[in-house]
C-alpha cells in the first residue's frame, strides 16, 4: 500500500486525560496562592514592623515608655523636658530604674511601675487603668521601631483615647531577633490574646 506524499512517518498522537489536566491546573492555581498568600503576609509585616507608622510629638495628658529595647527611656526624657506632658509613666522592665525629676530638670510626676504580666499587654492594661482613674484623653507612647503596630493594637483594647507613638531606632544587628519576636508576638496577640 502507498503512502500519501504529505503523510509524516514519524507522528506521534498523544491524547491528554481532561482529568489530569484539571488536576494540573488545580495544583498550580494552589502554588500561586500559597505564594500570594506568603507575599501578602512578607509585605504586610515587613510594613508593620519595619515601615510602621510614626506619630508627631505634641501636648498630651501623659508620655508612658514600654518597656524593650533601645534607648527609650532617654527619648522618653528628652520629650518630658520639651513640655509636652505633665506626667510620665515608665514600665520598669525596659529600664530597671525610676529616674528622678532632677534628671528631666523640670517638675513633673513620675509614675513607674512594673506590669503585671510583664508584657505590652500588662502595660497596655496599666495605660488603660492609668487613663480611667486620671481622665486622661491622649498618651504618647514611647518604644521602638519594631514595636509600634503591635503596641497600637494591645493599647486600642485597653484604652479609648488619642494613641500617639514615638520609636526609638535600634541597631541593625537586632533586626533579625526583633523581626522575628515581632511576627510571634503579634500573631499570639491577633489570634489568642484578643482581649485587654
Amino acid at each position: 500500500m502507498a503512502r500519501a506524499p504529505w503523510a509524516a512517518s514519524n507522528v506521534t498522537v498523544v491524547i491528554v486525560d481532561a482529568q489530569q489536566q484539571r488536576r494540573s491546573r488545580r495544583r498550580l492555581a494552589i502554588r500561586y496562592g500559597v505564594l500570594g498568600v506568603a507575599l501578602l503576609f512578607v509585605l504586610t509585616t515587613v510594613r508593620m514592623i519595619v515601615f510602621p507608622k510614626i506619630d508627631d510629638p505634641r501636648p498630651v495628658d501623659a508620655i508612658f515608655m514600654l518597656g524593650g529595647p533601645g534607648k527609650r527611656l532617654d527619648r522618653t526624657i528628652e520629650l518630658a523636658r520639651s513640655g509636652i506632658a505633665p506626667v510620665v509613666v515608665i514600665s520598669l522592665p525596659g529600664t530597671n530604674r525610676c529616674p528622678d525629676t532632677a534628671r528631666i530638670g523640670r517638675e513633673l510626676e513620675i509614675i513607674c511601675f512594673w506590669p503585671d504580666p510583664r508584657t505590652t499587654q500588662g502595660e497596655a492594661q496599666e495605660a488603660g487603668r492609668l487613663a480611667r482613674e486620671r481622665g486622661w484623653n491622649s498618651i504618647l507612647f514611647v518604644t521602638d521601631r519594631s514595636q509600634d503596630s503591635r503596641a497600637r493594637l494591645r493599647i486600642g483594647r485597653c484604652y479609648d483615647g488619642e494613641v500617639l507613638v514615638d520609636v526609638v531606632e535600634t541597631p541593625l544587628r537586632d533586626w533579625p531577633y526583633l523581626f522575628a519576636y515581632q511576627v510571634a508576638a503579634t500573631v499570639k496577640a491577633v489570634v489568642w490574646q484578643r482581649d485587654c
